[in-house]
């Protein structure tokens, strides 16, 4: 390896990993080098890239295609097995009549049978990302009043994004935060926003069943963990009070792989209420069929999406929104 290209002035002449840090200027003097791209903004990469005159051979790591998480290194023969055995389901269960979910399974799969999910061609990037929302799809997301319910809601990073989409349509903020710093500052954005929705915060992880469990803490990626330092409560959704919602529901999930549990310790909500579902599929290699299997198993009448920029997710929306 040559170097470590970053825009950020702070660190060049410095070292990470042994390596050196250097201006992005630098790769002219690499023409044959090739260049690997690693960040959220690979569109941005490609923009500068081209306005530099850069014209080295590139391969992406697209963040939300492949991640795993701390507790779990993601496996590229893992995503290879489950897609043989599971290809013509996964197929059945999303909607590919809709264009960009069509574009997203050609890419996954395609690569996923070659053992390759960690290293794209541009080509096979290209025709993702097309839009970065935060979970504020414009084309899947409710149209009415909205509760949203926020499941991983760190330090305010989707209530941002959420409150600005939604506007006062969003009668009420239901989230959830096990870590104690990420709480506090997670209440103290919430106020410096102003919202006139109503709220509700747990201090609480949500898995299958209410029991104590041990708690990774690494910032955004902090995670349940067999390792965990910190011991937290675990709660199943179905057992919490003041979860009605007001208007529709829209459930928005990234805990670091304990999706599938969450949901399941959601299960009565979900058939009750049949709410919108924005859940996070690029941490574990089978998540692309279990969790979207296991949503239809509760209403086999969502229509399943895939939508990526931040995070590849999985959008289930009920059947009320067509008509």
């Amino acid at each position: 390896m040559i170097c470590i290209v970053d825009s950020n002035e702070a660190f060049h002449g410095k070292r990470r990993l042994g390596i050196s840090v250097e201006s992005p200027s630098s790769v002219l003097e690499h023409p044959k080098a090739l260049v690997i791209v690693n960040t959220v903004s690979v569109k941005a990469i490609q923009s500068a890239m081209k306005t530099m005159g850069i014209k080295n051979d590139y391969l992406i790591i697209p963040y939300y295609f492949y991640h795993g998480t701390l507790e779990h290194r993601y496996s590229n023969e893992t995503a290879k097995q489950d897609v043989k055995n599971h290809e013509a389901q996964i197929r059945d269960l999303y909607n590919l009549e809709d264009a960009r979910t069509k574009r997203y399974l050609e890419v996954i799969l395609s690569m996923r049978k070659k053992g390759e999910d960690d290293l794209y061609l541009p080509e096979y990037y290209k025709g993702t990302e097309e839009t970065v929302a935060y979970f504020c799809d414009p084309e899947l997301a409710p149209e009415g009043e909205v509760t949203f319910i926020d499941v991983g809601a760190y330090t305010g990073d989707s209530f941002v994004p959420v409150q600005s989409f939604y506007g006062g349509r969003m009668r009420k903020y239901i989230g959830f935060e096990p870590d104690e710093n990420s709480l506090k500052k997670l209440k103290q954005c919430i106020k410096e926003q102003n919202t006139q929705a109503e709220i509700e915060i747990f201090p609480y992880a949500l898995g299958l069943e209410d029991r104590k469990i041990r708690f990774f803490n690494a910032g955004e990626t902090s995670a349940v963990s067999e390792n965990g330092e910190v011991v937290l409560e675990q709660k199943a959704f179905d057992n919490l009070p003041g979860t009605v919602p007001v208007g529709d529901a829209m459930v928005k999930m990234d805990i670091e792989g304990a999706e599938l549990g969450a949901l399941q310790g959601m299960q009565n909500f979900i058939k009750e209420h049949q709410p919108y579902l924005a859940i996070c599929l690029y941490h574990k290699e089978q998540d692309l069929f279990e969790i979207a299997d296991y949503i239809k198993s509760l209403n086999s009448g969502y229509r399943l999406y895939i939508r990526g920029g931040w995070h590849l997710e999985c959008w289930a929306v009920p059947q009320r929104h067509f008509t």
